[in-house]
């Protein structure tokens, strides 16, 4: 379905950095594409418990499966669907490429909280910001460890971030400003620039949290600080319009 974007949710989205639209997607969509994603996870997570651990993935903890729309024609089909053309077109402009996806699974009883950090913490890059869109495929609440944000974060711009065991962090987990959480039900996402501060919490329930993050950038994008030019990326939109898959 193709979601109404309205204009609160515009301003909400310049002024607090985020907003969340409900119900984009079906429960058995969700369903048919965890199962593509799961095929990798599983895949990864073996490696996982091989090595214990691979960048910021915690075998038994938390998994991060990148470039799935690269190496699966069914999810390559899902991240170019008329709903992300509609959004990111209507967030980010006529030219629109994706930049980013990854699953992440956060495994059940964990005891960390993923640190606060901004999406362009990692990479910077020019123009910023892009859109992340944070897809619930099972729904995250605050007890499997929904993200939270800090609203408004965005406009200070990118923040200096310090390696942590967890990956980059740009604000304590002490800080007695812990945001707002932002739950999100199975079939919604999240959408928040990449300068939003955001984290996610511990996940206390029995089952795995399940999210797939997908990354839409404007067409043309260079490193920040190398100025180079970002390549092999998957077109979205241009003019407004779909590109073919």
């Amino acid at each position: 379905m193709i979601p109404t974007i309205t204009p609160e949710q515009i301003t909400a989205f310049r002024e607090k950095g985020y907003f969340v639209l409900e119900n984009v997607f079906t429960r058995e969509e969700m369903e048919t594409l965890g199962g593509l994603i799961e095929a990798h996870h599983w895949q990864h997570e073996q490696r996982l418990k091989e090595v214990g651990t691979e960048g910021i993935s915690r075998a038994g903890e938390i998994s991060f499966t990148a470039f799935l729309a690269e190496q699966d024609e069914g999810i390559r089909r899902f991240v170019l669907r008329p709903e992300f053309v509609h959004i990111a077109t209507t967030l980010l402009g006529p030219d629109v490429d994706l930049y980013w996806n990854q699953s992440v699974f956060k495994g059940p009883d964990g005891s960390a909280q993923f640190p606060w950090h901004q999406d362009d913490g990692y990479t910077p890059v020019t123009p910023s910001p892009y859109l992340t869109l944070w897809l619930a495929i099972n729904d995250a609440t605050p007890e499997n460890g929904c993200i939270s944000v800090l609203p408004g974060s965005h406009k200070g711009g990118l923040r200096p971030h310090q390696q942590t065991p967890l990956g980059l962090a740009c604000h304590s987990l002490d800080d007695p400003d812990q945001g707002v959480m932002v739950p999100v039900r199975a079939g919604s996402m999240a959408a928040f620039q990449s300068l939003t501060v955001h984290k996610s919490g511990v996940n206390r329930s029995q089952g795995f949290r399940k999210a797939y993050v997908i990354q839409y950038s404007q067409a043309g994008l260079r490193n920040a600080v190398t100025g180079e030019r970002i390549e092999n990326r998957i077109a979205l939109a241009r003019g407004g319009q779909a590109v073919s898959a």
